[in-house]
């Protein structure tokens, strides 16, 4: 029974976060949990000053881009598409450093928005 009910809170906030990135020019329809509600600052500071809360940040957004890929029922990388956890991340810290006050979950969308165009499509599973 618990598996079940966890099983279908993934499910529903899974389809609540696809839904809020249906458009990233759409107003926020989600709530947004954890570190990605924390600033790019601060994510900033972390990968400057502290490998474990840097590794926690990095493992937010992939996992916001692992939710957002079963939410839109999957996403497939085209062929040569070069898209990896340390390209992720230097992409980050990039968007971070420019938009300081910006959230974290604001620069996952705007990853999102970036791999999107750079190579990968809808797909299915």
């Amino acid at each position: 029974m618990a598996r079940t009910a966890t099983s279908l809170t993934v499910l529903a906030l899974a389809a609540a976060l696809a839904a809020g990135l249906a458009s990233s020019a759409a107003a926020q329809a989600y709530v947004v949990w954890g570190l990605g509600a924390k600033t790019c600052g601060a994510w900033t500071d972390a990968q400057r000053t502290d490998e474990a809360k840097a590794e926690a940040y990095q493992s937010w957004v992939h996992a916001f881009l692992t939710g957002a890929a079963f939410g839109r029922n999957g996403l497939a990388l085209k062929p040569g598409a070069d898209i990896n956890p340390e390209a992720l991340t230097r992409w980050v810290d990039a968007w971070c450093e420019a938009n300081p006050r910006m959230t974290v979950e604001r620069a996952a969308v705007a990853l999102l928005d970036h791999v999107a165009a750079a190579g990968v499509q809808s797909g299915g599973k």
